[in-house]
């Protein structure tokens, strides 16, 4: 009796050891290429994030606008456009390349990870972004 009380806490310590402490939520969906994500509104400001199918991401954060095309998003004269909308705040657009490594997205230079959640949701700089 001793040995089979002995033998099942072996195995539990065994299951326990193996099993992960932190599920990971992000799934194998794709997400919609050259579509506009918004986040919902922080403080007084909205982030965009657009990703092309060449590998391409763009990115904002703007009091100026709480909508924008794709177009708008990935124009280098992003800055005229926003003053178009809105005559007053900041703006801070940017845009890098972004690699597929193991089903899970990355951005290049500083490997900072693109959760996608579902095609309507993007989770990226932990700011949770739903397509427009």
């Amino acid at each position: 009796m001793n040995y089979f009380s002995s033998l099942a806490k072996l195995f539990s310590i065994v299951f326990f050891l193996y099993t992960p402490l932190f599920a990971d939520n992000t799934t194998d969906t794709e997400p919609l290429y050259d579509r506009v994500y918004r986040s919902d509104r922080i403080a007084d400001s909205y982030h965009f994030f657009m990703m092309s199918k060449n590998g391409t991401f763009y990115y904002l954060h703007t009091n100026k606008a709480s909508s924008l095309t794709v177009s708008e998003l990935k124009s280098p004269n992003i800055i005229d456009i926003l003053d178009k909308k809105q005559s007053w705040g900041q703006a801070f657009p940017s845009q890098g390349e972004y690699t597929q490594k193991s089903g899970k997205f990355y951005t290049q230079r500083y490997w900072d990870q693109i959760q996608i959640l579902n095609s309507q949701k993007i989770k990226y700089l932990n700011k949770v972004f739903i397509l427009q």
